[in-house]
């Protein structure tokens, strides 16, 4: 009974240091990283039609590549400082900077690609 108890408490022991690890690396899981090469502006101000254009490595398939992203009311968009994330806003995302990008839905196959951001990362 005492070894049943011993195993319990270091396997809940283990899973928390498992998990310790995961958070702090930030494993966070981008669909693409790469740099800002084009933001274009809606000019109605009508914040669905913002779209930025990403020259970079789309993660899933190891494609190098451009990537039009659609920028929506619900895209949630984050400044990145160490391990610290900021909230921010279109305004913030400027040609040049890196990024890292989580898609929602599909990518669109056409020229360039183009998909829908759910998540971006200013990360310099």
């Amino acid at each position: 009974m005492k070894n049943i108890i011993l195993l319990s408490m270091l396997f809940v022991m283990f899973m928390g240091v498992v998990y310790g690890a995961i958070v702090a690396t930030g494993s966070e899981h981008a669909d693409m990283t790469g740099n800002v090469v084009g933001v274009c502006a809606d000019d109605n101000n009508s914040t669905d039609s913002n779209s930025i254009l990403i020259q970079g490595v789309v993660t899933n398939g190891n494609q190098h590549g451009n990537v039009s992203v659609r920028i929506t009311n619900e895209t949630q968009i984050f400044l990145k400082d160490g391990n610290k994330r900021t909230s921010a806003s279109f305004g913030n995302i400027q040609p040049g900077q890196n990024v890292d990008v989580t898609f929602k839905g599909p990518i669109l196959q056409s020229y360039p690609p183009q998909a829908t951001g759910s998540e971006v990362i200013i990360t310099g």
